[in-house]
């Protein structure tokens, strides 16, 4: 009986450890990338993401009526309105 509780401790030790891991390199692909406002560029990160509470509003942007405060990494095109 203690062999089993010692296995089942080991594998729950291990599945985190791994999440852990799978965690922090998608942090650092996403910090490598800059990628962090657009769309995540895979599962892992996508997955990162929802773990963490990651969520980047742009609502903003579609508002911004001076380019000089507009968001500059949606890749929103500034377009003057016409009088």
């Amino acid at each position: 009986m203690p062999e089993a509780v010692f296995l089942i401790a080991l594998v729950l030790i291990g599945v985190a450890g791994g999440v852990f891991i799978v965690i922090v390199l998608s942090i650092h692909v996403e910090d490598w990338r800059g990628s962090t406002t657009h769309r995540p560029p895979g599962p892992f990160t996508r997955g990162t993401r929802r773990i963490l509470g990651l969520h980047v509003d742009h609502s903003a942007c579609v508002y911004a009526s001076n380019p000089d405060f507009a968001c500059p990494k949606c890749k929103r095109s500034y377009k003057p309105s016409v009088n």
